[in-house]
């Protein structure tokens, strides 16, 4: 059996120069670290995709590729959670704008980290439909416009909100708060 490479999968060796391979894989062997591959990756995805519910990934799939806004109603951990699910460049420019404006004169290099930080949530346009493992890709996060939360008789209305996928007990498409 041939051992696994120990060279991340994503820099070719034809890429690196002979001190650049050289420094890589000492860099490898000094940290232990080991890239994950295919089967190890797969492996992961398969045990993440057992608490996906099918149906909301397949709305935020439509809502990511298509760019439309549904409105929705989760529960999570006992809330309610109201909004128009928008996609994550939505939601990322959202911040993205507000930071500019709160931060461009004052403190440049916050207004910076903080555009590099949202625009790099933002999955690429040409993203493929099966990511490394072989298998479909899974969205994590699901995001929120014009949002109202509820518990236990109080409400809390907020601008955007972001939520872990697999964290919603249910979901109702087509609901809204009322007032």
């Amino acid at each position: 059996m041939t051992p696994p490479s120990r060279e991340p999968e994503n820099i070719r060796s034809t890429d690196l120069s002979n001190q650049d391979k050289e420094n890589l894989e000492q860099t490898l062997s000094e940290s232990g670290f080991r890239p994950l591959n295919r089967a190890e990756r797969r492996s992961i995805w398969l045990h993440d995709y057992e608490g996906q519910d099918i149906a909301l990934q397949s709305w935020a799939r439509l809502v990511e590729r298509e760019g439309l806004e549904i409105e929705v109603m989760l529960q999570m951990h006992g809330l309610l959670v109201f909004g128009t699910l928008v996609s994550t460049q939505t939601y990322a420019q959202f911040y993205i704008d507000m930071h500019e404006e709160m931060y461009r004169n004052e403190d440049p290099g916050t207004a910076d980290f903080l555009h590099e930080y949202y625009q790099a949530l933002i999955p690429p346009a040409d993203q493929p439909e099966i990511g490394p493992e072989g298998l479909p890709v899974m969205f994590r996060y699901a995001h929120l416009r014009e949002v109202t939360i509820m518990s236990a008789g109080h409400k809390v209305k907020l601008p955007y909100w972001r939520g872990k996928v697999n964290e919603v007990d249910a979901f109702v498409v087509g609901a809204s708060a009322g007032e």
